[in-house]
């Protein structure tokens, strides 16, 4: 009777352990999904109609690109990494890399006849080890899906851009420049913090 007892109550324990478990992993899964990061910012200044002087910042925040661009808009492509679910509870995050800047037009007349400017913005490997993994480990593999994502915005010198890489793609948020102007007489110029935490 007492060892009946005995393993009823491990039993109990047991679920009661896997039940709070998956409530655990489930509420964690739920974060994980839903993490965001900033990836990348842009400031632009206007050199002539439809043309831009952009500031890229990216992975430190630290190193400017300066770059040209054509339009009304702008946009970032990226490539995209997603782990299945299992792996994703792991701990691992959606992974990106940074490919294309380039300008855009609303008008798909003007797209198709004003003048166009596309840089490289990320590195390309030699040899792209997913699309092997993809063709011949499929069932495998720990990636649900790689996939490209792109996100573009209307350009206006006065807003300061920052692209945010969140578990299925890239989004995109704008924050109003902060103008120089004075203040009781004295002129007041804002300055970003350091670029180490420019990111957080």
């Amino acid at each position: 009777m007492r060892r009946f007892l005995f393993s009823t109550s491990f039993v109990l324990l047991v679920l009661v352990g896997l039940v709070a478990g998956l409530i655990v992993s489930n509420l964690y899964t739920y974060h994980r999904l839903t993490d965001e990061a900033p990836i990348a910012r842009l400031q632009f200044e206007p050199m002539a109609p439809r043309q831009y002087a952009v500031e890229l910042l990216t992975g430190d925040f630290c190193k400017p690109q300066r770059f040209t661009l054509y339009g009304d808009q702008w946009r970032i492509d990226a490539r995209f990494l997603k782990w299945k679910p299992l792996a994703n509870l792991l701990g691992l995050d959606a992974m990106y890399r940074l490919e294309r800047l380039s300008g855009r037009y609303r008008d798909t007349a003007a797209e198709n006849r004003e003048p166009h400017q596309a840089w490289d913005i990320g590195l390309k490997p030699r040899v792209d080890l997913l699309d092997y993994v993809n063709r011949d480990w499929k069932y495998w593999s720990p990636v649900d899906t790689y996939f490209g994502s792109s996100v573009y915005e209307d350009i206006d010198p006065a807003y300061r851009y920052t692209v945010y890489r969140g578990q299925s793609g890239l989004l995109v948020r704008k924050e109003p420049l902060a103008p120089a102007h004075y203040e009781n007489g004295e002129l007041v110029i804002h300055i970003d913090r350091d670029c180490r935490r420019a990111a957080e």
